[in-house]
């Protein structure tokens, strides 16, 4: 799968990454589906309502999640991918994501080292939940 997101949800996730330092940052695109490719619209930020370890652990209230879905839906979108920061640590999923994530969503994970983003990548849980597999991330308009 590849996903496609624009300069707008590329900015603001990112600026929120870099906001919420040396806590996780998450958020969520909204978008459809064509061809094998996940095309982003937009991007909804998240509080990171994980009550003890904010610096490793995201948790999205649930509230927040059935509404970008109902904001989704009113407007024959999806969420396409859930967003989240590693502070001080690389751009790939922990364990701990394959054990939270579903198949069939793209999970973005962005590296934060010393506040600045270093890099990030695109990650898509098998369908045995057994390993991620890396998605190309195209910059559209």
């Amino acid at each position: 799968m590849t996903i496609e997101i624009n300069a707008a949800i590329k900015s603001a996730m990112l600026d929120q990454a870099e906001s919420c330092f040396p806590n996780e940052s998450c958020g969520f695109i909204i978008g459809s589906y064509a061809a094998g490719v996940a095309k982003g619209d937009y991007y909804i930020p998240c509080d990171n309502d994980h009550g003890h370890n904010q610096q490793r652990r995201f948790l999205i209230d649930p509230m927040a999640y059935q509404l970008a879905e109902d904001t989704a839906d009113a407007n024959g979108q999806s969420i396409i991918s859930i967003v989240h920061s590693h502070p001080d640590h690389p751009d790939q999923p922990s364990e701990f994501d394959r054990l939270h994530a579903w198949p069939g969503l793209s999970y973005i994970i962005i590296a934060v080292f010393a506040g600045r983003v270093r890099s990030y990548r695109s990650w898509q849980l098998s369908d045995d939940r057994s390993e991620f597999h890396q998605e190309v991330i195209n910059l559209g308009d």
